[in-house]
């Protein structure tokens, strides 16, 4: 395929008849230029396709334009959706958002970091349950920087999350429906920060209500520890299982179904994040869901203050969650009359 050359501000200048500091003006909607002169320079612009460039933008605007977003990955529902959203409100902003994926290692996250610093962002969004220390306070080294459902705040470091009152809320399901043993997966990946919080909030609440916890460490819902601790949780007596995520909620309703252990009749489950698929009906999940428009405009709106200058003091804005009833928490068979 034969590829076009790229289009410069002079040749937008000279199709509209216009000097190249009027195109430039236009294209950047000051207020001094002409209707007709507008207009000329857009039609121009459309015509040749003219894309605009962001780093010279930002150079002569003298403030930043674009922003970065570090995800943890767009695959996982909970941050495909939040990375949706964050799209959806710069559009309404005189904003534009670049992506890099920062996974679940060190040196990929600051990979990611550096990525986004070569392009010139003026702040970096760092959405990642995962994201190392390393990787946010590189980050905030160079460029006002907030974290997203990290789970953990860092020193200097502005944090929008969801707050742990909607973890601890849960667990008070759980055990108000009657159960007391029940199991909570716990991840043992060392970078998981969001899921050690949330794991620490379940147990804390659950502990208090003197309900009898197990923890069921697992690296990732897919390994074979999962499972295993999911089955000896349940021959021990567990009638209850709380899951950090969804994902995991359903692979432990996948082993259930294996096992001919029905849900919630003998073991009730619960999960956390209630976005994309796993909201459906068809699984009926009850679980938290995570205020994803919430965060999305918070995050953003706190680092459009951070690049004015506006705020001048860390901030910590935690955000509730919304307690989905689903099917799949009941009472323990025992309860049952």
């Amino acid at each position: 395929m034969e590829r076009r050359s790229r289009v410069r501000m002079l040749d937008v200048a000279r199709a509209a008849g216009v000097s190249h500091s009027t195109a430039s003006r236009a294209l950047n909607g000051h207020p001094k230029v002409s209707a007709t002169a507008q207009a000329a320079v857009a039609d121009a612009a459309r015509e040749l396709g003219y894309v605009r460039d962001l780093r010279a933008a930002d150079l002569a605007s003298s403030r930043a334009t674009t922003i970065g977003l570090l995800i943890r990955a767009a695959e996982r529902p909970f941050y495909g959706a939040l990375a949706a959203q964050l799209q959806t409100e710069t559009e309404g902003r005189d904003v534009d958002l670049l992506t890099a994926s920062g996974g679940d290692d060190v040196p990929r996250q600051t990979r990611a970091v550096q990525t986004l610093l070569g392009h010139g962002v003026g702040g970096i969004l760092i959405a990642s349950g995962r994201a190392s220390a390393q990787a946010v306070e590189y980050a905030a080294s160079f460029v006002p920087t907030v974290t997203i459902g990290l789970g953990l705040v860092r020193p200097g470091v502005d944090a929008v999350h969801v707050a742990a009152e909607s973890e601890i809320g849960l667990a008070e399901q759980v055990s108000r429906a009657g159960h007391t043993h029940v199991a909570v997966t716990a991840s043992s990946n060392e970078l998981a920060h969001a899921l050690h919080a949330r794991t620490a909030n379940f147990l804390t609440s659950l502990v208090v209500s003197e309900v009898r916890t197990t923890i069921i460490a697992s690296r990732t819902e897919d390994s074979r520890q999962l499972r295993d601790g999911l089955r000896a949780a349940i021959d021990a007596g567990a009638t209850a299982v709380m899951a950090g995520e969804d994902m995991a909620a359903v692979r432990i309703l996948e082993y259930l179904d294996e096992w001919g252990v029905r849900c919630p009749d003998e073991v009730s489950v619960t999960g956390f994040d209630g976005v994309g698929p796993y909201r459906s009906p068809l699984f009926g999940l009850t679980t938290v869901a995570q205020p994803v428009e919430h965060l999305a405009k918070e995050a953003l709106d706190l680092m459009e203050r951070r690049l004015r200058g506006d705020q001048t003091t860390i901030a910590d804005i935690r955000l509730p969650g919304r307690l989905v009833h689903g099917r799949t928490l009941g009472q323990p068979p025992g309860a049952r009359t």
